[in-house]
């Protein structure tokens, strides 16, 4: 598969997924912004192979030096989770798809267990280092009250996520998707992307890798080194 044709299709991905989402959020009060990051942190990043490729794009845009920073964090993410994915005994293999992913366990991953663990992409000043490039999944995670964000961070086990935040989200989610998904097939037969970049998902250390000699990120694909 050509990289420039999946970069093309990347593109178009997030500029329609913006798009959608904020006609879907139209006169709704959303209180997201910069500085608040709480939904960055135990955050399992399960993601779809053309959003891991976009990843590797941005980051391969940086200089050498600032590519090892981050591969360094993504290693040291991807520790923390295999371990806390063998404590609570799930760890699917990639690929896998959407609807084999036990989102149960992986928020028992996630909002409990990596509850204080951030996002290798957020940075010290609670930015996301690749806000142009961040997985679907970031860009519907919305709330309307930052307060209540901040207390379901300082405690899970007060079920503000599952009472308060998640229902917020499927609203937008349930609107999204259908809207989404089939203007991107559309798309995605037009440019000649093959089905699995899409639908197949994936754990972003176990298809994102680095090459500490040339200092680049690539992915493998169909056995071949793949340098977004």
């Amino acid at each position: 598969m050509e990289k420039d044709v999946l970069l093309r299709y990347a593109r178009l991905r997030s500029g329609r997924a913006d798009a959608i989402i904020s006609r879907i959020t139209e006169g709704k009060s959303v209180a997201c912004g910069k500085g608040c990051a709480y939904c960055c942190y135990g955050v399992t990043l399960w993601l779809r192979k053309i959003e891991v490729f976009f990843l590797a794009h941005s980051l391969n845009r940086r200089k050498p030096r600032d590519r090892a920073y981050f591969a360094g964090k993504l290693r040291r993410y991807g520790n923390i989770y295999e371990r806390e994915s063998e404590r609570v005994g799930y760890r699917p293999k990639s690929p896998v798809k959407e609807e084999d992913l036990d989102t149960e366990k992986l928020g028992i991953i996630g909002g409990l267990a990596m509850n204080e663990v951030p996002c290798p992409f957020l940075s010290e000043e609670r930015t996301c280092e690749v806000y142009g490039e961040r997985p679907i999944m970031c860009r519907l995670t919305l709330f309307s009250d930052r307060e209540v964000c901040r207390k379901d961070w300082e405690n899970p086990l007060a079920f503000l996520w599952r009472n308060e935040i998640y229902p917020f989200i499927e609203d937008i989610k349930v609107r999204f998707l259908p809207v989404f998904r089939r203007e991107m097939e559309k798309i995605r037969v037009d440019l000649g992307v093959p089905e699995s970049w899409e639908k197949d998902i994936v754990f972003i250390t176990d298809w994102l890798r680095f090459d500490p000699v040339k200092k680049v990120f690539y992915i493998r694909e169909d056995g071949k080194r793949l340098v977004p």
